[in-house]
């Protein structure tokens, strides 16, 4: 009935063309998993759904992509917690520092709260497919090591543009006029070696590798700085509008696709964190320095809450079910 049903549609008109953007390279890890999302909509469809992917930031940084969803230049894509804070800010409660020490906190903190944060961007237009995480963050430098926040001032750190935790964070720590850099003109500021060229990253280590960022450090620390959260997201009206069959196919296989990305980024990014340890020099913190980075953390956390960056309802529901 499926078959028939998307046969008489194929038939009738054109392929229905839902374009997506994403910051990721056609040939990374996720690009690849985007492909076979693409190949599963197309063959379940019998043709009458097509995904169109625009890769490696082509269709624009995460802010610009999210207000292209908005005015229906392209219907969705895949977004980490910058491009998803533009669409419902408290969403990066689910990435404060300090609270996510492994997945297995985020995943139950994330299904406790998992029906708030839907409706949240089901009223903001927007329409969750399925989840896909960044991987765990490592502070990464170069020239010497960032043991203690006090290390961190005489570096040149950056934040990636919209991201109100990263900014916090290095304004809390107490760094010089904080840069910001979209994704794209982050290479090139870590390539460089100008005199106040940026010189650390926090960052998950399948991104330092996959965006090349790697090769610019030569240490990295173990102490998971943060936990990078993502999702497949699509412009409501636009889904609400497809034929039936099509959503259910877009809906199951767009689930399907957030828990293969689980899967399998969380995989390769524990294969790149052994990598990067294997090349860099590695960091490991003494108690004294892992306490002076969560009094940092918890201060990030208590002035995202206070300058209603995170709504206070929101905020207290997560750190509860993170047991804080």
């Amino acid at each position: 009935m499926l078959a028939a049903t998307f046969g008489a549609t194929r038939s009738a008109s054109a392929a229905e063309e839902i374009k997506l953007g994403t910051l990721a390279p056609a040939d990374s890890a996720w690009g690849k998993v985007f492909k076979a999302w693409g190949k599963a909509v197309e063959d379940e469809s019998q043709g009458a759904v097509k995904l169109t992917w625009f890769y490696n930031g082509t269709a624009g940084d995460e802010i610009t992509m999210v207000a292209n969803t908005r005015s229906g230049q392209i219907d969705g894509g895949a977004f980490t917690a910058t491009g998803l804070s533009q669409i419902y800010p408290h969403i990066i409660a689910l990435q404060l520092p300090g609270l996510f020490p492994n997945w297995e906190k985020l995943d139950a903190v994330r299904e406790k709260t998992r029906a708030r944060f839907d409706k949240g961007f089901e009223d903001q237009g927007f329409h969750i497919l399925g989840t896909g995480d960044v991987g765990i963050a490592h502070i990464m430098s170069r020239g010497a090591p960032i043991r203690s926040p006090d290390d961190l001032k005489k570096h040149h750190p950056f934040y990636i543009t919209g991201d109100s935790i990263g900014q916090k964070f290095l304004e809390t720590v107490g760094v010089a006029s904080p840069r910001a850099l979209a994704v794209p003109a982050i290479l090139p500021a870590i390539s460089s070696r100008a005199e106040g060229a940026i010189d650390v990253i926090n960052a998950p280590s399948i991104a330092a590798e996959q965006l090349q960022w790697a090769a610019h450090v030569d240490h990295i620390n173990t102490m998971p700085a943060g936990i990078g959260i993502g999702a497949l997201v699509i412009n409501k009206a636009r889904f609400d509008k497809l034929p039936a069959d099509a959503k259910a196919v877009i809906e199951r296989t767009g689930k399907n696709t957030g828990k293969v990305l689980t899967d399998r980024i969380r995989k390769i990014d524990q294969q790149a964190y052994e990598r990067l340890k294997g090349s860099k020099t590695v960091v490991e913190l003494n108690d004294a320095e892992k306490a002076a980075w969560n009094a940092v953390f918890t201060k990030v956390r208590n002035a995202l809450k206070a300058e209603g960056k995170i709504n206070a309802d929101v905020f207290n529901e997560v750190v509860s079910a993170a047991g804080h």
